[in-house]
């Protein structure tokens, strides 16, 4: 199994939570998927005989740029790579870019899966946000697609400021009308460089209260438990054989490869990734330079790794797979702090894997760094 990540670094405005890569001055776009796809050929011997099982667009916004755009993308890499008969395709979109023409055109190219951002249905949070989709919006595009797609996924965010767990018990009572395959879910950190990380600075805003979040955190799993969603991963809950392919792929250490200004890669001993600036990238690529950064993993770094993202899914840290791949032992290793952990009543061992208790998936940061090496 391996993945495809293109990042399509163009929006229409800034959300004022987002730290992505991106830019909203489009006169590149042209050339910048025409740099995309030389990447794909500079980029071909990659994964040599494994087969691609996904291909996602994310941003970014892959939705507002020319459907062509991604079609072209798409065509380059069926002709480069092995694919899987059942390859899942996924694309990132915003409420405001869904229309019957964008629906028509995606789907001819093979898209699969869309992952819909919708955030809250809230308008005032929206505003506040900076989102450029109003409630309305969001549920005309919600009714769209899920008429045209048997596979896709809804985003959500709780713990925004200002807001408040009867706004995010509406948002998901909203959601669970239409009962989408998967629901992504997500806490908004505060990250460094944000218009909220200033406005945090400056006194305009506060973090919501720690218990105010969990008690979202609470009835968002209540919930979609009672509606029969399996909780494979601490942000994302799926219908039975709807989990996201691509994102599992993450969580599971497989191969991927990242194409596009600040996009990421990692073939299971090393990660490197794109400079983020779509000029400079445009002109290395044209030049076929791969001006990229990578950072060779230590046995610590891949140890740490496979705990940190086991511990957050529903399959948890298997020890076979680090005993066999990384020769690290945790049962062994970390015995008396596992026994500690099991007191605390915040994880369980099943067999040769490690899983949290419900307790424990709220403290997920606090367990994994108790296993780190």
């Amino acid at each position: 199994m391996a993945g495809i990540y293109i990042h399509i670094p163009f929006c229409k405005k800034k959300c004022h939570y987002c730290d992505f890569y991106f830019s909203i001055n489009h006169k590149n776009i042209i050339k910048l998927i025409d740099a995309i796809k030389l990447e794909l050929e500079l980029r071909k011997k990659f994964f040599n005989k494994n087969k691609i099982d996904t291909i996602y667009f994310g941003g970014g916004t892959p939705s507002m740029i020319n459907p062509d755009l991604i079609g072209d993308i798409i065509k380059s890499i069926f002709l480069r790579f092995k694919l899987s008969k059942k390859i899942e395709i996924t694309l990132e979109s915003n409420p405001d870019d869904i229309n019957a023409k964008n629906i028509l055109e995606w789907k001819k190219f093979g898209v699969n899966r869309i992952s819909l951002g919708i955030q809250t249905f809230n308008n005032e949070s929206l505003k506040f946000i900076n989102r450029n989709h109003n409630k309305s919006t969001s549920l005309n595009a919600i009714k769209m697609i899920s008429d045209n797609f048997k596979n896709y996924s809804v985003d959500l965010m709780y713990g925004i400021p200002r807001s408040s767990l009867n706004i995010f018990k509406n948002d998901l009572n909203e959601i669970i009308k239409y009962t989408p395959p998967h629901i992504s879910a997500y806490n908004m950190t505060i990250e460094n460089h944000t218009v909220f990380s200033h406005w945090l600075k400056k006194g305009i805003i506060n973090v919501q209260n720690e218990n105010e979040i969990i008690n979202q955190f609470l009835y968002l799993t209540r919930i979609l438990k009672k509606e029969k969603y399996i909780h494979y991963e601490i942000s994302n809950f799926c219908k039975p054989g709807f989990s996201s392919k691509h994102n599992t792929g993450y969580w599971k250490r497989k191969k991927y490869l990242g194409l596009g200004p600040s996009a990421h890669s990692f073939d299971g001993k090393s990660r490197s990734w794109n400079i983020s600036n779509n000029k400079r990238y445009i002109s290395s690529i044209n030049n076929k330079i791969l001006l990229n950064s990578e950072e060779k993993l230590s046995q610590k770094i891949l140890i740490n790794e496979v705990i940190m993202t086991g511990i957050r899914t529903m399959w948890g840290i298997d020890n076979n797979y680090l005993v066999s791949n990384l020769k690290y032992d945790i049962l062994k290793k970390q015995e008396f702090m596992i026994k500690k952990l099991i007191k605390e009543k915040l994880i369980v061992v099943n067999n040769s894997k490690i899983i949290t208790t419900k307790k424990g998936t709220l403290l997920s940061d606090y367990v994994s760094e108790k296993l780190f090496v």
